[in-house]
């Protein structure tokens, strides 16, 4: 892989290795782990940009991540290098897109992930218009050669469900809960036996409503086929779904 050919502004990449805290039993990083990769590089690249975290908050706005999509061809290992590279992919509607690619040392891509943001007001907490954010000299290429997917709701009963409170560590900067405690929580619905024979090979979410302190929490998980499960977080007080997860799997 040629990284010179992505250069900034239009492009922003970052070299890391695996920490031990960042993988699973397996030794191979976390799904929680790589979408923490995702979320902090975005943040990153927006900043240098000129439309990071603070540069909102001054207009009284703030990004809140819609849908995320990636496609896992291999999970990196402890002590891997890796080089995450994005792009901004201009705009769909209201949305602002934004892609990835993980590559490992040797430059072969592992992971492909394509993202679609909301701008809202803080106050309304309605989503603002992308006219201002439209006019920046965006990259073409698409990760994934589509944006990422929206799930429909289940209609069958569920094989699983738990009951849970938001804690005071599930809330983010932006007061509500952090976008990757959801994946952890659907993450977490799945036995260690099913992660002895079983990677994700695609996960696929939708951020639909805000989690806040002191809310409960159902989690339910809807099994398609073997190779697929669906996993729905909801507000127990009024059913009001916030976040809908799909893993599609690949054997070990």
């Amino acid at each position: 892989m040629n990284f010179d050919t992505y250069q900034f502004p239009k492009y922003h990449r970052h070299k890391l290795k695996v920490h031990s805290y960042e993988v699973d039993f397996n030794q191979r990083l976390t799904v929680t782990a790589l979408f923490n990769y995702l979320q902090e590089i975005a943040w990153e690249h927006a900043h240098l940009l000129g439309y990071g975290w603070e540069h909102l908050l001054q207009k009284g706005w703030f990004w809140a991540l819609s849908r995320v999509e990636a496609e896992i061809y291999k999970l990196p290992a402890w002590t891997d290098e890796v080089v995450l590279l994005t792009w901004p992919r201009g705009v769909d509607g209201i949305f602002a897109l934004r892609d990835f690619e993980v590559y490992d040392h040797l430059g072969n891509k592992i992971i492909a992930a394509s993202s679609s943001w909301l701008v809202l007001n803080i106050q309304t907490r309605r989503p603002v218009r992308a006219e201002w954010y439209s006019d920046f000299d965006y990259a073409t290429r698409s990760s994934l050669g589509r944006n990422a997917t929206k799930l429909v709701e289940q209609s069958v009963s569920p094989e699983f469900s738990e009951k849970f409170d938001v804690r005071i560590g599930d809330i983010d900067m932006n007061q509500h809960v952090n976008n990757v405690r959801y994946i952890d929580w659907a993450y977490n619905t799945f036995s260690i036996e099913h992660f002895k024979s079983y990677f994700p090979k695609r996960v696929v979410v939708n951020f639909n409503a805000e989690g806040k302190a002191n809310d409960s929490i159902i989690a339910s998980r809807f099994q398609n086929s073997q190779d697929e499960s669906i996993v729905e977080i909801a507000n127990a007080s009024n059913g009001k779904n916030l976040c809908r997860l799909m893993f599609e799997w690949g054997k070990i």
